[in-house]
């Protein structure tokens, strides 16, 4: 087989480096990660354990969409960002593309999710080539976590941990209207064991031991309800447009916590809900920085996308 001459591997790198600028460029207009998913940042969140190897396999390219090393490297479609890839990428592709054998990458694999250990250029060769697979030897992670090429890992996890608040605590039965969200997934743990805590006030107030439905019913309409119509009332949500209002109660919970250790007296829940928004409102701050953003992403994609020239 005839090996492709220089000219032409010059020029698939530099189709790919072209591609990548544009897709983070568009990725930083649209306010969306364009990164691979990083194995150690995965498997922490996981809590992943001992992997087995399966075999020897052909893998979709389209689901290898991680690494464990070199996840800043490449974008999520396995362009290069940077040209100190560019000697080892144009020697690979130079033997790919004649039709040569190379040896397999190395994956892991989480749910359907598959990630380089070691390869990350023969992948990203392949994927310029136009190849739909690659041959690798895989491990598997066991998970009950469904994860997916496309998927937020944090986004996938608080839906994990919002299912599992919402089995304990029977909130979306005993109050539907409600709909608690959050964006963090740690958060639903805060509110669980802020519910014990309530439950075990009232209990003593009481002299009887309440069940954990009573204690929710309760701490719903006399402790988050309330303060969720503060934040309401005084407009403090439009300053987080990317939170919920259950975010903004734990802010506000806490915030209130620390005014009253500074002031070392009793800080009412208003008074804590202005100085929350006072000192962390982001709302004008982020639309300047969105326009800001799009502007400049604008700005790069003309000069390495000329522009089409109109009819006349």
């Amino acid at each position: 087989m005839t090996v492709p001459p220089a000219t032409s591997r010059s020029l698939r790198w530099k189709e790919a480096r072209r591609a990548a600028f544009v897709q983070d460029a568009l990725a930083t207009l649209r306010r969306r990660s364009d990164n691979l998913l990083s194995f150690k940042e995965v498997s922490h969140k996981l809590r992943l354990e001992d992997p087995h190897y399966a075999d020897l396999q052909e893998v979709p390219l389209d689901h290898v969409a991680g690494s464990v090393g070199r996840y800043t490297d490449f974008t999520r479609a396995f362009l290069p960002r940077t040209d100190r890839l560019q000697e080892r990428w144009e020697k690979i592709e130079q033997v790919m593309a004649s039709g040569r054998e190379v040896p397999p990458v190395e994956l892991y694999r989480v749910g359907d999710v598959f990630f380089v250990r070691d390869g990350n250029h023969r992948v990203s060769v392949a994927r310029q080539l136009g190849r739909q697979t690659v041959k690798a030897h895989v491990w598997e992670y066991d998970t009950p976590v469904p994860l997916q090429p496309d998927s937020d890992v944090d986004a996938l996890l608080c839906r994990l941990a919002r299912t599992a608040f919402l089995e304990q605590t029977h909130i979306d039965r005993l109050r539907p209207a409600l709909d608690i969200r959050l964006t963090a997934p740690g958060g639903y743990e805060d509110l669980l064991g802020e519910i014990k805590a309530y439950r075990q006030i009232l209990s003593a107030v009481d002299d009887r031991e309440l069940s954990l439905e009573e204690a929710v019913a309760l701490w719903c309409d006399l402790r988050y309800e309330p303060i969720v119509q503060i934040m309401g009332e005084r407009q403090i949500l439009g300053e987080f447009p990317h939170r919920t209002a259950a975010d903004l109660y734990l802010w506000l919970s806490r915030n209130r916590e620390e005014l009253e250790a500074q002031a070392a007296r009793p800080v009412l829940m208003g008074e804590a809900a202005d100085d929350l928004a006072r000192r962390h409102g982001e709302h004008l701050f982020s639309t300047r920085k969105l326009r800001l953003w799009r502007q400049r992403a604008r700005d790069r994609i003309r000069r390495v996308v000329p522009p089409v020239p109109r009819r006349r």
